[in-house]
């Protein structure tokens, strides 16, 4: 039997920015490791610039979106269908809306998949399948099988690998679905990250957690196991570790030299009501300054439209950027994805505008704002980013990373 794994992509912004900044698709490699070896597999990553073929030789495909993905993901759906494929959903928006996925498809995997996969796996091959598999509980980090590195294509990643830490988030942010989606926080058996690290032979390395030291003792193991294999990793935590020297400073021992951390917005009261009140805005610049004595970057977006932003947020947040200097810097309006309390928020209030969900990619105001039209929030965010990206001020970001960090030799720089 013949299973094709997709990661469907829709051409824009979104899709551009996933490449650049991420690594390859976790839901698409998490399967592929949890796949019985008797199986003929294929892999399709349309974010590294290979769209899925219009006709395809396979007996299953499972196809993996993210919600702005969703349209694109729809339309291979139909596609395979029509060429008498069964077709498979599985993913973040396929998760929150399953019966809006089964319009295009023969079955849902519902959350985390890897221990229900095999089932959906041979109930296919004994004719019987289901129309949603959803597993009983979160997965076992400990049960995880090693990603086949071999079958990733780094090169559109800037040559960045990823090795799963952990999953799950201990905060429940309105408009993030990590908490939605993996439910529990859980880590992974250290001794595995390790030996998956070895086996591997990658140097340059996303360990992919959704905040890396919500567990400071398995933060402390992981990173002194770190330290012998000579590598250079990026993650994603809060930016509350440079309160912690020790934390800090074991994990650039290891070779943290990059930190995405969801700094957001300079409105404490934007953060506290969408459930993040415990980042001190005005403790910012002290940590960014902390974490550069360590020689790590810190790498944030900028989100515009939360309900007590004014039209003044993209000046305040532009004078923030440049104040804290920040050294990479996105930016992007709130978006209410589905499965969010957000977007359940917002669809209350009346205040969706639309589910044209090729929209819903952080350049768009999908939703009716608090403050201000859709229209002055769109334009908002447009002026943040040719300001931000000016030639005076990237130039400037270029001797202030000089000053701050030395020449470092990254394409994230």
């Amino acid at each position: 039997m013949k299973v094709t794994l997709i990661k469907a992509s829709a051409s824009g912004a979104f899709k551009d920015y996933k490449a650049y900044m991420g690594a390859p698709p976790q839901s698409v490699y998490s399967l592929a490791a949890a796949t019985p070896e008797y199986i003929e597999l294929d892999i399709i990553d349309e974010t590294s610039d290979k769209p899925a073929p219009i006709k395809l030789e396979s007996d299953l495909v499972a196809i993996f979106m993210s919600t702005p993905d969703a349209m694109r993901g729809y339309e291979l759906a139909d596609r395979y269908r029509a060429q008498n494929i069964s077709v498979v959903f599985g993913g973040l928006h396929a998760s929150f809306l399953p019966d809006e996925a089964l319009i295009h498809s023969d079955a849902v995997l519902i959350g985390e998949a890897e221990a229900i996969w095999p089932h959906l796996l041979d109930d296919f091959e004994q004719g019987r399948l289901q129309a949603k598999y959803e597993q009983s509980s979160p997965s076992d980090l400990a049960k995880l099988h090693r990603y086949p590195h071999e079958y990733m294509d780094l090169a559109p990643y800037q040559g960045l690998g990823s090795v799963v830490v952990s999953r799950g988030c201990k905060f429940h942010c309105s408009y993030c679905t990590v908490h939605r989606f993996f439910h529990e926080f859980r880590t992974r058996p250290v001794g595995q990250i390790v030996d998956e690290i070895r086996s591997s032979g990658l140097e340059y390395i996303e360990l992919h957690a959704d905040n890396l030291v919500a567990d400071r003792e398995f933060a402390f193991e992981l990173f002194e196991a770190l330290k012998p294999l000579n590598i250079q990793w990026l993650a994603e935590a809060t930016i509350n570790i440079a309160e912690h020297d020790d934390l800090l400073e074991a994990a650039a021992e290891s070779g943290l030299f990059y930190l995405l951390s969801g700094i957001e917005t300079p409105s404490h009261a934007a953060l506290k009501a969408a459930g993040k009140g415990f980042i001190r805005v005005d403790r910012t610049k002290d940590y960014i300054r902390k974490l550069h004595e360590y020689g790590i970057a810190v790498d944030s977006a900028m989100l515009f439209g939360f309900d007590e932003h004014s039209p003044d947020i993209f000046e305040e947040t532009l004078a923030f950027v440049d104040d804290v200097e920040l050294d990479v810097c996105h930016s992007v309006i709130v978006t209410p994805y589905p499965g969010t309390l957000l977007y359940n928020q917002l669809n209350e209030q009346n205040r969706i505008l639309h589910q044209d969900w090729s929209r819903y990619d952080g350049t768009n105001a999908v939703f009716v704002p608090n403050q201000m039209t859709a229209h002055e929030l769109e334009d908002g965010l447009n002026w943040f980013h040719e300001h931000y990206n000016s030639l005076g001020r990237g130039l400037k970001r270029r001797f202030t990373k000089a000053r701050n960090l030395g020449w470092i030799n990254s394409s994230y720089m």
